[in-house]
């Protein structure tokens, strides 16, 4: 969808489509406005595709009726601006800013009326951060890069702050042990967030990790990751693993966090070197990913019963064991505790973060029964991943306040 392209024979209106059953593309006529840079496309709860870009009006496309729509008076000066959904399926926008200004500036574009509201502003200005929808409907911003006027210099920031949709209202968070931007955040099955990579202090590439905990509003170390990596994907499978894609300091590796374990694996390269890119989770397929003139598809849920695994996701049946994709008596995927399972047992939906989405990388639209899909069960899967986040805390917080009660009775 649009992005900078050769304009003697494609516009930045033109749409292309990929099917994953035939695994080919086409194009799916143009849209309405033209959508040069910072290109969002978003799945509404109702079905219909939002499209957004920097200095364009938004467009609305309705897969049901063919129909494209241009929303003249919804608009966001979208550069280096963190976008995600909320929890009923609204899109927020945050940040940003543009040669020596840095603006904290936030919108939430109502999916019911088709309006967008300004609302409260976020804190600290900074553009290059990340916006994560936590468990329970309130939105995590993290780390950045500023202009500093006393200095003359950008500074990326370990600044932290979470907004609540509901009061509409920021509240300071613990500081990030480590600045950073152009960073990526995941949401983990138990509530907690993900932190990967970045650009430091130093102009490094960083390979560290950081998680966040909502529940005590604190921060701890995660595992190294094999390669510093900025500008890449976090990607979300079911199974609540999440795997890093290329991005810049990595190029062409690929390493999924287990939070079983607490530990990353080593996953094969992908075939070409890649950074601010776009990476989207295809159930039963595996990974498209797109940068540039070039796209691949890294295949999961592919590889037959006895051939070499990694991880269960690579399974079309089973569980990976001992390097191999083994029966495991019972349907796809691992059990509970097993490896390659769900974390602490049960089902997760399959994620689309999308606050760990590059803004500056071209999106596009895919098959319409992925959003077919995504229509009779997005907005109930997460409404329902809220909920169990929601009681997890819950028990994690009454856990703790019985364990602090029994110390004192002692």
């Amino acid at each position: 969808m649009g992005g900078y392209i050769d304009q003697s024979t494609w516009t930045a209106r033109t749409v292309e489509r990929y099917d994953a059953s035939t695994d080919t593309w086409s194009t799916f006529g143009e849209s309405p406005g033209d959508h040069y840079t910072f290109v969002h496309v978003l799945p509404l709860p109702d079905g219909r595709l939002l499209v957004a870009s920097m200095e364009a009006p938004f467009d609305t496309y309705d897969p049901a009726s063919d129909t494209w729509t241009t929303l003249g008076d919804a608009a966001v000066f979208d550069s280096d601006t963190a976008v995600t959904q909320l929890a009923d399926g609204d899109v927020f926008f945050v940040g940003g800013g543009m040669d020596l200004d840095d603006w904290g500036s936030a919108y939430r574009f109502d999916a019911d009326t088709d309006t967008l509201d300004t609302v409260a502003s976020l804190p600290v200005p900074r553009r290059r951060l990340a916006a994560t929808l936590l468990a329970d409907g309130r939105v995590l911003v993290t780390g950045g890069l500023r202009f500093v006027d006393e200095i003359e210099n950008f500074e990326a920031l370990t600044s932290a702050e979470i907004y609540d949709p509901v009061a509409d209202r920021w509240t300071v968070a613990a500081p990030i042990p480590e600045a950073r931007y152009d960073h990526r955040a995941a949401l983990l099955p138990d509530g907690r967030v993900l932190v990967t990579g970045g650009v430091g202090t130093g102009y490094e590439h960083l390979p560290s990790t950081v998680i966040y905990d909502p529940a005590t509003d604190a921060w701890t170390s995660g595992p190294t990751m094999a390669a510093g990596r900025a500008l890449h994907t976090a990607t979300a499978l079911p199974s609540g693993r999440v795997v890093m894609v290329g991005g810049a300091g990595a190029g062409r590796a690929v390493e999924l966090y287990d939070p079983a374990t607490s530990a990353f694996i080593a996953l094969p390269s992908l075939s070409h070197g890649r950074q601010s890119h776009t990476t989207t989770y295809i159930p039963g397929k595996g990974l498209l990913v797109i940068s540039g003139s070039t796209a691949e598809l890294y295949a999961l849920g592919a590889t037959a019963e006895g051939e070499a695994c990694v991880i269960t996701e690579e399974c079309a049946d089973g569980t990976c064991e001992d390097g191999r994709c083994a029966d495991d008596g019972g349907g796809t995927g691992a059990g509970p505790g097993d490896p390659g399972g769900p974390p602490g047992g049960g089902c997760s939906p399959p994620w689309f973060d999308l606050g760990a989405m590059p803004g500056h990388a071209a999106m596009l639209l895919v098959a319409p029964g992925m959003f077919a899909w995504r229509r009779r069960r997005g907005v109930r899967s997460t409404r329902r991943a809220a909920a169990e986040g929601r009681r997890a805390a819950a028990r994690l917080r009454a856990g703790r306040a019985a364990s602090k009660k029994n110390e004192g009775d002692r």
